[in-house]
């Protein structure tokens, strides 16, 4: 086992499964050490002396996204884990900022299905795509590790990287958080942004990313560290599937600019396109071609008819919008009016029989081998319209004729 800079024994993040997770692991090791040895009790007498720690007492310490009555005890812990991994310097001064600063830095983060990366993608405004093993060791990184390597039993997918983006909250309060805590509510604005983002992701080629879990973490230099409660909302469980689609960095320039052009749009905008990506994502997400074609059907139907209240000649809107939308040739034009007609009319024939090509196998099979295709077109008019916005159609199509 390795030691830290003070001859501490270190405890890690470890591949497989122990009786305590990693924080608990650590509370235990440490709890020991200011209890039992001279070099823990006389860290707590030190810090109870002072002033700034004293007046901590019986206050709240924020983590983000959940808070912790604090104890010297565990500032004391801190320190010491701290001296050990990063050296006795850096826990000073980092000691020091904590107990002169009225507001501490924390990552805000959202953990994601269905997305995988190699390295961590930088996108406007310091918000972060981190990759699992970038993330802060935590409980939540020790089990998702394990249950990749098939150390738990786990029977749903878990997340292999996250969107973050550090906020600057209030340290400390009483009892009950301020009512005007500007921080919080600047907090959960970023909070919504990550969820944004991740919605936004499944306009891209292939990607079906789902928001998966919601928390925050404090980084290890700052007070309380990995010995800071945990807290966030519940896993959101959706249709799920374990295929994940690998981002690169050269998807950076068109993931902003879809988020840009999102962020431009009033609420009922922004809520018009969450539901049509999520029923895109759902869509790459299925397994019964009949649920495929709905999904996809639905998806495209409200991005492509929302100006159409009464119903009129929906079939032919459908074909001719998609078309004159994307396509620059007549070719390439009559191309997409007929994988626009095939879509149209799998989607119909499930929806009002609940049966796909009449249960003919050879061509439900033909439906199921051009859905790649079909994707490829609904995610590029998505995205189009996320950019651009909805054209007048009478105008894009009369003035092209």
């Amino acid at each position: 086992m390795k030691v830290g800079e003070i001859n501490i024994p270190k405890i890690e993040i470890e591949p497989f499964a122990f009786v305590h997770d990693y924080q608990t692991r650590i509370y235990l090791q440490y709890a020991s050490i200011i209890e039992k040895d001279d070099i823990g009790r006389s860290v707590v007498k030190s810090l109870s002396e002072d002033p700034r720690v004293t007046a901590l007492n019986g206050k709240m310490i924020s983590n983000g996204s959940s808070a912790q009555i604090f104890e010297v005890k565990t500032l004391a812990m801190w320190f010491l884990w701290c001296a050990n991994e990063h050296g006795l310097e850096n826990a000073r001064k980092n000691l020091e900022l904590f107990l002169t600063s009225d507001e501490i830095p924390v990552i805000n983060t959202l953990w994601v299905l269905g997305v995988e990366i190699d390295a961590p993608i930088k996108l406007n405004d310091n918000y972060i795509l981190q990759p699992l093993g970038n993330m802060p060791d935590s409980r939540d990184k020790e089990y998702f590790l394990q249950s990749r390597m098939g150390q738990v039993i786990q029977r749903t997918p878990v997340p292999m990287c996250a969107i973050t983006k550090t906020c600057t909250v209030n340290k400390a309060w009483g009892q009950e958080p301020p009512v005007d805590n500007l921080n919080k509510n600047k907090y959960w604005e970023v909070s919504k942004r990550l969820q944004d983002i991740a919605h936004i992701l499944n306009a891209l080629n292939g990607v079906s990313c789902i928001p998966f879990y919601s928390t925050s973490y404090v980084d290890s230099v700052v007070p309380f560290g990995p010995f800071g409660g945990s807290g966030g909302g519940s896993p959101v469980y959706d249709v799920l599937a374990r295929v994940t689609t690998k981002l690169s960095g050269y998807e950076i320039d068109n993931i902003n600019g879809l988020i840009e052009k999102y962020q431009e749009m009033d609420e009922k905008g922004k809520d018009r396109i969450q539901r049509i990506l999520n029923r895109l994502s759902q869509a790459k997400r299925r397994i019964q071609i009949e649920d495929i074609v709905l999904d996809l059907g639905i998806a495209l139907e409200m991005l492509l008819l929302k100006d159409n209240p009464n119903n009129t000649q929906l079939s032919l809107s459908f074909r001719l919008r998609g078309s004159w939308l994307l396509s620059n040739s007549k070719e390439d034009r009559l191309v997409k009016y007929q994988q626009l007609k095939e879509i149209y009319n799998y989607r119909s024939q499930v929806a009002h029989s609940g049966i796909l090509c009449d249960g003919n196998q050879e061509k439900i099979e033909s439906a199921r081998r051009s859905f790649p295709e079909y994707l490829l077109l609904a995610e590029n008019i998505c995205q189009k319209i996320i950019k651009d916005g909805s054209p007048d159609w009478d105008k894009l199509i009369l003035n092209a004729i």
